[in-house]
């Protein structure tokens, strides 16, 4: 989740996330999903494994690198928005 609203910020704003707009975007999503709830979120903890896994860097701002765009492809939701539209 969180490296899609990296990517859909990227893509709409043409610049790099900053942290207090992740979070806000964060939990509007957890808020919004009936599957999801606070004691899922730990914001902070999935934040640092995905820098230390390599999948976003923080040059004044956060941003996908090359393996967080080839992860974000391979995202759960993406493969069932794909077999749904078929």
């Amino acid at each position: 989740m969180i490296l899609d609203i990296i990517h859909q910020h990227k893509i709409e704003n043409q610049c790099h996330i900053r942290l207090a707009v992740l979070e806000r975007n964060f939990w509007k999503r957890i808020e919004e999903d009936t599957d999801l709830h606070v004691g899922k979120a730990r914001i902070g903890e999935r934040i640092t494994n995905l820098y230390l896994d390599g999948l976003i860097q923080n040059k004044d701002g956060y941003a996908l690198t090359k393996k967080g765009r080839e992860q974000l492809a391979f995202a759960p939701w993406k493969e069932q928005a794909a077999t749904e539209a078929q």
